[in-house]
């Protein structure tokens, strides 16, 4: 039976998806302010909305309010999981994060993201492209060895563990998972300049081995 709580949820829920909805439109047309008002005015019916706090939190951060936004975006790991896709709402917020270059909040998100998702493979691919920019390489590889795991056919995340090994200076198991990603897609552009500069690293380190 429906009750007068489930019917307060779903108004507010629909109140929150109509602003966030308005949001975008204001944001199309350039109305910046508007478009913050209504991402406010979701979170007034709807203090849960995870779409809106992602959105400010990036705000925040356009902004120069680093402190806010980390605060919003860490508090979506806070919130229920009614609709099942706040993993791809935290996702989205790491790449932003990785957009930046703010790989130090970005690692502590999918630090506490993985956590919560551990099978998930975006969340440790992102985690491993953090702490690879942090100088964490040993965590950068296996970060990538669980999202290989978990969707082993992915070439994207086979180039991904190759170029963390390759980061790690571990060039020989580096240069197995580069060919390996090359050959699954010879057209991907990305995976053969790692595959060439692993190569050519790796040849010039025997070379001066030699010459020691």
């Amino acid at each position: 039976m429906t009750t007068d709580t489930d019917i307060d949820a779903g108004w507010a829920r629909f109140a929150a998806e109509a602003a966030y909805a308005d949001s975008i439109v204001r944001s199309a047309i350039g109305d910046v302010e508007a478009s913050i008002a209504c991402l406010e005015e979701a979170l007034e019916a709807l203090p849960t909305y995870a779409p809106a706090i992602a959105t400010l939190g990036s705000i925040d951060y356009q902004v120069d309010d680093e402190v806010t936004g980390w605060r919003r975006f860490m508090s979506l790991l806070d919130l229920p999981d009614d609709d099942g896709d706040l993993a791809e709402i935290v996702d989205k917020a790491g790449d932003f994060l990785i957009s930046l270059g703010r790989y130090e909040d970005g690692l502590e998100l999918y630090q506490r993201a993985t956590a919560r998702y551990p099978d998930i493979p975006a969340l440790h691919q992102g985690m491993s492209c953090c702490a690879g920019h942090e100088g964490h390489h040993e965590l950068a590889i296996a970060a990538s060895e669980r999202a290989l795991e978990l969707a082993p056919d992915d070439q994207e995340l086979v180039n991904d563990l190759g170029w963390s090994l390759f980061e790690a200076g571990r060039l020989d198991e580096a240069l197995v998972h580069l060919e390996l990603a090359v050959a699954m897609d010879p057209e991907d552009a990305l995976a053969t300049e790692n595959l060439r500069f692993c190569r050519e690293t790796r040849r010039g380190s025997s070379r001066e081995a030699d010459a020691g």
